[in-house]
């Protein structure tokens, strides 16, 4: 009995010490861990990312914060960074909000509009800046918890238009009667994870418009992977309805 107890209450301690956050875009694509956005600009607003974080819990609020974790040829001073607050000339290891401040986010809710990403220094004209930025989560003494997820932001002056390899594909992202819809300008593979991260389907489809069936799949939100022939993913969140 004894171990037994203890058992479930080291399987509780586990549930509570599991990150309760995704991180999207603008564009509602969930972003990976050790993801890099990379521009090739520094004006205002093609150079500035917007993310939103959720919260996927349904019972606890959670608690966000930043570390500006490191930076390459670059100091931080002509960066900013709005997470609930707006904070320009950040420096490396600086932890936003600072203090013992943090973003609350609500049962099932995401941050406002309004937070981004945003370099203005431009260098020396030819070598690569970075930003790495660490999102985690902290319990209500302020210890971080869970497993962080970190973002690299890079800009590359010598980068052209052209030399972005986007994956060129859009997801109706509710499903109804059970078929998914994509539109794409490639062959992709598709895969469909749980929020438990069990890949429930996959498949891969052709170009233009591909409906997929969903039958069987719960009520709930899943993560639809996208993976085309040059190594490029994409994530997407969708409802099944």
């Amino acid at each position: 009995m004894k171990k037994k107890l203890l058992f479930i209450m080291m399987f509780i301690l586990t549930i509570g010490m599991s990150a309760q956050f995704t991180l999207e875009d603008a564009e509602g694509n969930l972003i990976d861990d050790g993801t890099v956005l990379t521009f090739n600009v520094i004006t205002y607003p093609e150079a500035s990312w917007d993310f939103y974080v959720n919260n996927i819990s349904t019972t606890d609020n959670i608690r966000m914060k930043i570390l500006f974790e490191s930076a390459i040829n670059a100091d931080g001073s002509l960066m900013e960074l709005c997470f609930g607050l707006c904070y320009t000339g950040i420096s490396v290891g600086q932890i936003l909000p600072p203090g013992n401040d943090y973003v609350e986010i609500l049962p099932g809710e995401q941050t406002p509009s309004g937070n981004h990403i945003f370099n203005s220094d431009p260098g020396n004209g030819t070598d690569i800046i970075e930003y790495v930025f660490r999102y985690y989560q902290i319990d209500t003494s302020g210890n971080e918890i869970g497993d962080p997820l970190t973002v690299t932001y890079r800009y590359d002056p010598l980068l052209g238009a052209e030399d972005f390899n986007n994956l060129n594909a859009v997801i109706v992202s509710t499903v109804i009667n059970n078929e998914m819809t994509i539109n794409t300008d490639e062959e992709l593979n598709v895969s469909v994870y749980n929020l438990l991260g069990q890949k429930v389907k996959e498949q891969n489809i052709g170009i233009g418009r591909q409906v997929i069936d969903m039958l069987g799949l719960s009520s709930q939100v899943y993560l639809v992977q996208l993976n085309n022939n040059f190594g490029n993913s994409k994530t997407i969140k969708i409802i099944v309805k």
